[in-house]
């Protein structure tokens, strides 16, 4: 019987990069799936995330070293020929130079190469294991700060085809990959595990095709831009091979989730079979549809159970299954034409009524006056003239009150009128939009059908404002970050007390900011074009800005393009024969800098030639 085994890495505090919020949970998510819900081996399964424990007597705090001494020992001392083996990252992705590099928790974004993980390295490590399936799965995030490049993903991509490991990327190398507070967890990993859950995905294919329909459609959910897999396989035949455990080999208990439900397997031979929808489908279906329009069949405790009709349609739109219900044009007529005329004229006469009903009470006043007394003639209306009528003074007539038209109340909207401004109120995506949704949505009173959908787009729009706020501080932003951190409400006291714990942090750190940004500026003007003490003088200034403080990247992006361009000054004193002065001025390239081991080597060769010089 073949061996199931994975490696799930999860990065949150990087040491030199802004930290991520749910990369930790990404891995640790999937890890307990294929654990405790698909049967993986737990002997032959790695997890390395800031707070893993401790596996085969090794760290598994995943910085470089640990993340490639590991991977090598599962790969040559855990598996065997026919086992599957699937590779997931979550983390911070770079491409420096046309390669794609793997940012472990220790990788410094101003020594790419010397401190990150090639992805060459990582597949071909991958590619030697004696197994007979091999999945990686990567969830790049980039960095808002590091510019090393913007194609992150085509060389992992190419490389993919040419070692013949089918490779799923959470995007496309034009998007950006996300996470959300609202589902503390990447948008990514959301997807993934409820396709596993959903028993769609026992093989390449059906992973490929549920996470081209879910993922972009979740994403559009939550008023995120599109982000759409990307799936390298080849050659194609490995489209069909089987990722996942033989639920027929399995003891039932090893099938139950943490939650209860028994996942079935949807495919045999590569073709997939109709199964339920996932949870998280069923709610975001049910949201679309006004409350009082379900039936006591969507009840959350009878949702698990339900499984998809035989008649289900999937939309063209990438929508969510649901029921292809014959609507009643499409029954066949029933009756003649002339039960068809009957009601036309009952309809007809029905209609009459309602106006001539409409136009008596409209003039109520003028019939029952004439029933009441004969009209008066003209001299009686000479010698009687009618009172003329004020604003303030409106006589009743016929024991009716007559009230102002500006006094006369407004019917209020009703509840579905509500819910539909409020969603209209998210188009832009902001902040603001967010918290003027909230506010209106909670007009909706606790004894209306639609209260409970109304509470929880609330909590969801709430979770969204504080993501929103959690990206602007990523970036850098931090006033924004704080100003859009101030509109969440205090509805979810959790999500409302993580706010306010994060606006004094953010004030701490915009102060920390704006003098690292005076500080870098006063680095810049030292600089003097061709002078190497003057670069070394800027160099001295950035390193004042510690690895906790804001602008730490790109003090040391800073850094490494000044050591660069000593190292070139150097090297045009060499070419210019003054090898003493090139000694020198290499001697200032800092260490822990991209340059620090080629001018140091640099420094030997002028010193070996420059001894002949001096014994001369």
């Amino acid at each position: 019987m073949k061996h199931h085994a994975c490696i799930a890495i999860g990065i949150n505090q990087y040491q030199l990069l802004q930290p991520l919020s749910y990369a930790a949970l990404d891995a640790e998510g999937l890890y307990a799936f294929l654990v405790e819900e698909a049967g993986f081996s737990p002997d032959g399964c790695l997890l390395m995330t800031d707070t893993s424990p401790s596996l085969w007597g090794h760290s598994t705090y995943p910085n470089r070293e640990n993340i490639l001494r590991l991977t090598e020992s599962l790969c040559t001392e855990h598996l065997q020929h026919g086992d599957v083996l699937w590779c997931f990252f979550s983390g911070y992705g770079v491409s420096y130079e046309g390669k794609d590099y793997l940012m472990p928790v220790d990788g410094n974004p101003a020594d790419i190469e010397g401190t990150g993980i090639p992805v060459q390295l990582l597949l071909n490590t991958l590619k030697n294991a004696p197994t007979e399936t091999v999945l990686v799965l990567v969830d790049m995030n980039r960095s808002q700060i590091v510019k090393a490049g913007e194609t992150i993903g085509v060389e992992t991509a190419q490389l993919a085809r040419d070692l013949e490991i089918p490779t799923l990327l959470s995007c496309r190398p034009n998007q950006v990959s996300r996470e959300t507070s609202a589902l503390r967890q990447g948008f990514f990993t959301t997807a993934l595990l409820e396709g596993l859950r959903s028993g769609q995905c026992m093989t390449v294919k059906g992973l490929d095709r549920f996470l081209s329909d879910r993922l972009p459609e979740l994403c559009d959910h939550h008023l995120r831009p599109k982000q759409e897999p990307l799936m390298v396989v080849n050659p194609p035949g490995k489209a069909h091979l089987v990722i996942l455990p033989d639920v027929s080999e399995m003891p039932t208990a090893a099938l139950a989730g943490r939650n209860g439900n028994v996942a079935v397997g949807a495919e045999i031979n590569g073709y997939d079979r109709p199964q339920m929808a996932t949870a998280t489908a069923q709610l975001l279906a049910k949201e679309e549809l006004p409350a009082a329009a379900r039936t006591s069949e969507d009840s959350p405790a009878q949702m698990p159970s339900q499984v998809s009709a035989p008649n289900t349609v999937r939309p063209t739109d990438g929508g969510e299954e649901r029921p292809n219900l014959q609507k009643p044009e499409d029954l066949e007529p029933v009756g003649s034409d002339k039960s068809f005329l009957q009601q036309l004229i009952l309809w007809s006469g029905a209609t009459a009524l309602v106006l001539l009903l409409g136009v008596f009470l409209t003039n109520r006043s003028i019939f029952v006056g004439q029933q009441e007394g004969n009209p008066p003639t003209r001299a009686q209306k000479a010698q009687n003239p009618p009172p003329q009528k004020s604003a303030d003074a409106l006589v009743p007539q016929n024991n009716l009150p007559i009230v102002p038209a500006a006094t006369q109340s407004k019917p209020q909207p009703s509840s579905q009128q509500v819910w539909a401004e409020a969603k209209t109120l998210l188009k832009d995506g902001s902040a603001s939009s967010f918290n003027k949704a909230v506010e209106v949505a909670r007009t909706i009173p606790a004894t209306d059908p639609l209260y409970p959908q109304a509470q929880q787009d609330i909590e969801r729009w709430s979770l969204t404002i504080l993501d929103i706020a959690n990206g602007r501080a990523a970036r850098g932003d931090f006033q924004g970050a704080i100003g859009a951190a101030k509109l969440m409400p205090d509805l979810n006291k959790p999500a409302y007390n993580q706010s306010q714990e994060a606006i004094a942090q953010w004030k701490e750190l915009s102060k920390e900011q704006q003098i690292n940004v005076a500080l870098l500026s006063a680095a810049k003007a030292q600089i003097k074009r061709g002078d190497a003490s003057s670069y070394s003088k800027a160099i001295q200034k950035a390193n004042q800005i510690k690895s906790s403080q804001p602008k730490y990247e790109e003090a040391q992006r800073l850094i490494g393009e000044w050591s660069e361009t000593i190292f070139k000054i150097a090297q045009l004193r060499s070419s210019q024969g003054k090898l003493k002065e090139a000694v020198q001025v290499a001697s200032l390239v800092p260490s822990g800098t991209k340059s620090y081991q080629p001018a140091q080597k640099a420094i030997a060769n002028w010193k070996t030639k420059l001894s002949p010089q001096n014994k001369g």
